[in-house]
This record gives structure tokens, C-alpha cells and sequence, in this order.
């Protein structure tokens, strides 16, 4: 063990599309590390950030919603969520107390359990069900998964987080692992896109392809410690681009002052944030970014 080390706990988070995942971590965090909307899907890619507490460190990965239909799972979140699920020690299934139903969460357990991997079910958003619903929706959880532990929260309200936290830490096994330091999310491209994407799935609503491609061309410290950022996306058909820009440019405007200040609220730091359009016709074509 050298220097570097610390006790770790790596949790991937699962569920449908709409569980609150993003939320939950966000909330775990404290900080805005996942984006979060009432559009279906709206995490594309893993999402990790850690949590450190004394000389432990716990790595949760939130994952895009795995999405039952007709008894089978969507091929493409099954492997992004496999591939998450297989590099944890533990997976935190999250459920929708008001939506999901016993045979979806029987399926999912199905798949979890194909993976031989440790697993715990939470229930989320239980500030939004009747005492009465939620015994209901518990006991009918408990008929077909009696031998595993079952958590309630309400991410949002920040109700049930802390027990949960302190569940992992007292009751799972940690292993020397390399000490990981969350990314500097003011340099990071990803973030930075995820956060526009984010305003413009709340201001644009079902005209626009949750799954936009951006390419961050700048990111550049200011002398007075500011940020300034220069975001460009790419738009696969010309009829997207005043959708976006909107009436005299209104629409691009309050995405842009939206994402300008959740980052500089989430990383008190002060940002210049400018955002581009750009069509490109052939969807196979490379854009590099001019770094």
C-alpha cells in the first residue's frame, strides 16, 4: 500500500431514465456534477465524482437510465450501465416510488443480479407519495426481493441522503484503491457542455434532439481569475438553428445567462460564456476544436 492509497468504495448508480439519478449524486456531492432535466435520457455519458470522508473515499458513477421495454432492456444503455456496474463494488438501484412498477424493477433486478455484483434498492422522491403508497409500493418490493436491503429518500429534498452515506461507510468493505481527486470542473469540457445542454433541454423542450454534439473550442483563465469559455454546437440540420437562437436571439440568451450562472454559482468562479452555432450537413464529418 503506498501514499497514495485510500479505502474505497466504488458505487455505480442505476435506474430508469427520470429516476434522479443526476440529482441524487449532485445532492451526495453537494456540488452540480450531473445534469439534470425533465427530459427522458438526459445523461449521455458516465458521470463519476467522490465523496471523501475521513479516510475513506467513495466513488459514485452516475449512469444513463437503462430503459425496459416489452421485457427486454435497450441494448445501448445495457452496456454503458454493464460497463459502470462491472468496475463497482456495490450498485445502487435506483427506483421511482410514484412511477416504477414491480415487473420493470424485477427486470432490472434480473440484470443486476446477472452480474454477480453486490446491490442495494432505494426508492426515490417519497415527499411525492401518500404514507399510505408508499407502504403499498415497499411490501410489494420486499415479496420478490426479501433478501436485499431497501433504502427511501427524496433526493431533491435532501431527505434519507445522509443515512444512506453513513449506511456505506459502516456496513460495506472498503479496499486500498489509488486516492482520487475530483476533476477541476471550471477546465473540463465535458462539464462545461453538459451544463449548456442542460439549459437548452429546459428552454427547447421536444424540437431539439436531446443527443446534440458540442465541441468546447476555449477555455481560457483571465488575469482577474474569470473563465472565459467558447462553446460551439453542432446542429445536423439548418431548421434546428433558429429553434435555438430564437426570436431576435432570445432563446440563445437565456440559455446562455442560465449556464453562465449555475457555473459560476456552482464553482464561484466568474464566467464569460459565449455559444456558437454551427450546421454541419454531413453527420459523419469530423469538427475539431481550434484549441
Amino acid at each position: 500500500m503506498s501514499n497514495n492509497d485510500k479505502k474505497t468504495l466504488r458505487v455505480s448508480i442505476i435506474g430508469e431514465p427520470n429516476t434522479g439519478k443526476s440529482t441524487l449524486l449532485n445532492q451526495i456531492l453537494k456540488k452540480k456534477y450531473a445534469i439534470v432535466s425533465r427530459k427522458a435520457q438526459t445523461t449521455i455519458k458516465k458521470t463519476s465524482a467522490v465523496l471523501v470522508k475521513d479516510d475513506k473515499q467513495i466513488i459514485f458513477t452516475d449512469t444513463p437510465g437503462i430503459m425496459p421495454h416489452k421485457n427486454k432492456l435497450s441494448r445501448a444503455t445495457f452496456k454503458e450501465a454493464s460497463n459502470a456496474a462491472l468496475d463497482s463494488d456495490i450498485i445502487l438501484l435506483l427506483l421511482d416510488i410514484q412511477k416504477d412498477k414491480i415487473d420493470k424493477i424485477n427486470l432490472i433486478v434480473t440484470f443486476i443480479k446477472s452480474l454477480s455484483i453486490d446491490y442495494i434498492i432505494v426508492f426515490n422522491k417519497i415527499d411525492l407519495v401518500s404514507n399510505k403508497h408508499f407502504l403499498e409500493n415497499i411490501n410489494k418490493l420486499k415479496q420478490t426481493t426479501s433478501d436485499h436491503i431497501i433504502f427511501s429518500l427524496s433526493a431533491k429534498k435532501d431527505v434519507g441522503i445522509t443515512e444512506l452515506i453513513s449506511f456505506f461507510l459502516k456496513n460495506k468493505k472498503f479496499s486500498y484503491k489509488k486516492k482520487v481527486d475530483n476533476i477541476n470542473l471550471s477546465k473540463d469540457s465535458t462539464y462545461l457542455e453538459e451544463i449548456v445542454r442542460e439549459k437548452i433541454l429546459d428552454n427547447i423542450h421536444d424540437e431539439i434532439p436531446f443527443n446534440l454534439k458540442f465541441v468546447t473550442e476555449k477555455i481560457l483563465q483571465n488575469r482577474d481569475k474569470s473563465i472565459t469559455v467558447h462553446i460551439t454546437i453542432l446542429l445536423t440540420k439548418e431548421t434546428y438553428k433558429p429553434i435555438i437562437l430564437g426570436k431576435k436571439g432570445e432563446n440563445i440568451k437565456k440559455i446562455s445567462m442560465q449556464a453562465r450562472h449555475d457555473l459560476e454559482n456552482n464553482l464561484n468562479r466568474k464566467f464569460h460564456l459565449f455559444i456558437f452555432l454551427k450546421v454541419i450537413k454531413n453527420k459523419s464529418a469530423n469538427y475539431k476544436a481550434k484549441l
